[in-house]
């Protein structure tokens, strides 16, 4: 059995990252045209979340995995990297309440778009336990 190291984490990320961004762009014109601009842009919003949320993990998991390893000298300060992961969450959060308040589109287009992160994610689990099982 291999086993599942700090770099293969970061892989699975990054290509999850990946996944969201090329689902995002193939999924514009797609929701644009079937609901309009205004859902595109509210679908593009959840795109924009689900990315920068995958993006904020892989750096939180960094700083966390950085310190807990005894031999690394460059451990990043975790209190930085906190304070910005709650930053970004209410940027998040900022940004849906607008986008929910001003936008006229689907709700459905900003969910699709919240929900790559996760469609992402499982795809690379399901990759793993492939190569791993």
């Amino acid at each position: 059995m291999m086993e599942f190291n700090d770099r293969d984490l970061c892989l699975v990320l990054n290509r999850a990252l990946r996944g969201v961004l090329i689902a995002t762009a193939v999924g514009i014109p797609i929701i644009w045209l079937m609901w309009g601009w205004r859902s595109m842009l509210m679908f593009l919003v959840g795109g924009a979340i689900a990315a920068t949320g995958i993006l904020e993990w892989r750096i939180l998991m960094t700083a966390v995995l950085s310190r807990l390893d005894a031999n690394s000298a460059q451990a990043k300060p975790i209190r930085g990297v906190v304070a910005w992961f709650f930053i970004r969450l209410a940027l998040a959060a900022g940004l849906l309440y607008v986008s929910l308040r001003s936008l006229d589109g689907k709700v459905a287009a900003l969910l699709i778009g919240l929900a790559l992160a996760v469609a992402a994610l499982f795809i690379e689990a399901l990759r793993i336990l492939k190569d791993y099982a």
